[in-house]
């Protein structure tokens, strides 16, 4: 009887695992990305499901917090900012009544803590509104004119990553860039190759929808390939799925993510892609788990940290015995005490002495501080002239660019103002910002408001010269 109790109460619980292991399988890491001191995920429970009271996440065996309430997208109100991107090329308007039923559906049933910002693309990528009011959206791209002989979408991509990084982040904000297009790409320069445009997709923390128009089979499965590889949706409008059917469904796979933040203080990262683990409880009860791969920015050198390894100063003669011994001559009997005198003076002489000669001695041995380690760079001009043949760099702080000689990328060019722009390190990640200059700077076409994080090989247009930085 005693071996059948066991076995009747593991059957008996069989179940009701099983049943808490499915319900843990059903999360799924949507996005995993570093900013700052914060790793930021957004994770899909499922529609329905009990509240979540408590979220952990794992990285090298350690467990960090989540650092704000645990609310979806909808229920906090979470800031999500769409950039619409539309397809503006001489294919493309027969499907401008669907284009503007989309935008107006999703205006209309989003949150009020949405941000609208309008773009086309064709030869080249063009931001036509930013924080447009939900109310204008259809009312603008209504007005597009759709005479684009080029279509270059991969670039185009690459340029809307490019201008959500110029942007500063609003904490938990969940971004998105919604192609609208029939995912023909036209584009003669060639554009950025589809293998080196998938690897990006999938680092970055946008992610990335497709409205699909059109019959070209091919185009819209390999665009849907790139939609895929950031783990966002793509809906090809018909008689399957109207506009107004996708907009609604976009809203509602957006309303019921988490947005979470997880405080990385102290966590030191070497860059490398590594295992990220998820759990999520109800009070007491395991609600959810995933799993994914995260790549966190280096770490920057901690600097003013103490090195673990570091020596203490060696000990003063009589290694600590000088506190005690002002104590021996108090226990002695009152008759020894004066004799005693004149050797405890000799004593602490000899200790002071000592003490003043092994501070001399010290200084020349202290270990010089190391330079901080920088970041290789080689500079290919694309156009312009240089003022000086300097092509090799090694960016520890900063670079500036400019006209005046003095900078570390200096082009003749009465175009460009004397202090343009400067290159720098922030978070072991290369950024460049303008300095407020008179005609600008651009990467890769697109012009710089804010700092943008820069990659080895994109275009930087200041003034009439532009130049790559290999890194």
């Amino acid at each position: 009887m005693k071996r059948i109790l066991p076995l009747l109460m593991a059957a008996l619980l069989l179940p009701a695992l099983s049943m808490g292991a499915a319900a843990a399988g059903q999360a799924e890491i949507v996005r995993a990305f570093g900013a700052g001191e914060t790793l930021y995920t957004y994770v899909d429970l499922g529609e329905g499901g009990q509240p979540i009271t408590r979220a952990e996440a794992t990285l090298d065996g350690r467990t960090f917090q989540t650092t704000g309430r645990l609310e979806t997208v909808r229920q906090a109100g979470s800031p999500v900012s769409y950039l619409l991107m539309v397809d503006a090329s001489t294919s493309m308007p027969g499907f401008q009544e669907d284009v503007v039923g989309f935008a107006e559906s999703l205006a209309e049933h989003s949150g009020e803590n949405t941000r609208f910002t309008l773009a086309t693309f064709g030869d080249g990528f063009q931001v036509i509104g930013q924080d447009v009011a939900p109310e204008e959206v259809p009312e603008q791209l209504a007005g597009l004119q759709y005479s684009e002989p080029i279509t270059q979408l991969h670039s185009a991509i690459g340029q809307a990553l490019d201008y959500f990084e110029s942007l500063p982040r609003q904490g938990n904000e969940l971004r998105s860039l919604v192609i609208l297009t029939d995912a023909v790409e036209y584009d003669p320069q060639g554009g950025i190759p589809y293998d080196t445009l998938l690897e990006r997709i999938e680092s970055s923390d946008v992610m990335l929808h497709a409205i699909g128009f059109g019959g070209d089979r091919a185009a819209l499965d390999r665009l849907n390939q790139l939609v895929e590889a950031s783990d966002g949706s793509q809906w090809e409008i018909g008689e399957a799925c109207t506009a107004d059917q996708a907009a609604d469904q976009l809203v509602e796979y957006t309303g019921r993510l988490f947005v979470l933040g997880f405080d990385l203080s102290g966590y030191v990262s070497d860059g490398e892609e590594q295992p990220l683990s998820l759990v999520f409880s109800s009070g007491a009860e395991l609600v959810g788990q995933a799993e994914s791969q995260v790549a966190l920015p280096v770490s920057q050198d901690p600097g003013t940290e103490p090195d673990s390894g570091t020596e203490l100063p060696a000990p003063e003669p009589g290694g600590g015995a000088p506190a005690a011994q002002p104590a021996a001559p108090e226990e002695q009997p009152e008759p020894s005490a004066l004799p005693l005198a004149p050797g405890v003076g000799a004593a602490v002489l000899v200790v002071i002495l000592a003490a003043v000669v092994l501070g001399r001695r010290k200084k020349p041995e202290e270990v010089p501080q190391p330079a901080p380690v920088g970041i290789y760079m080689r500079l290919e001009v694309v156009r312009g002239v240089q003022r000086t043949e300097r092509t090799e760099f090694t960016l520890r702080d900063e670079l500036h660019i400019g006209r005046d000689p003095a900078c570390d990328i200096a082009f003749d060019d009465e175009t460009l103002s004397l202090r343009n722009s400067r290159v720098f390190l922030d978070q072991g990640a290369v950024y460049l910002e303008d300095l407020q200059s008179q005609n600008g700077t651009r990467v890769n076409g697109t012009p710089v408001y804010a700092p943008v994080r820069l990659r080895s090989g994109d275009e930087i247009s200041v003034g009439s010269a532009s130049f790559r930085l290999k890194f």
